[in-house]
């Protein structure tokens, strides 16, 4: 049996990490650990300053994320003013 053609072809890029985020947490505490709260995203053009993807850390998708999996990707650079 030949499983060199069953395997799945490796990542391009490496993933994005997801951290637990408890449910009483998620509830508790206003949400602000999203792009769209950080000093480093241009709101106009929907973009990180820093050059980063945004997509994983906008809150639609944080929110998506949480209620799917009970994790969320968060911005190691995050910064509030």
């Amino acid at each position: 049996m030949n499983n060199v053609k069953n395997r799945t072809p490796p990542r391009i890029n490496a993933s994005i990490k997801k951290d637990y985020v408890s449910a009483a947490d998620y509830l508790r505490y206003e949400h602000r650990w999203s792009c769209d709260e950080c000093t480093h995203f241009d709101s106009v053009g929907e973009r990180c300053t820093l050059g980063y993807e945004s997509s994983h850390h906008r809150l639609a998708e944080q929110t998506r994320s949480f209620v799917l999996s009970g994790k969320m990707a968060f911005c190691r650079f995050h910064e509030i003013d």
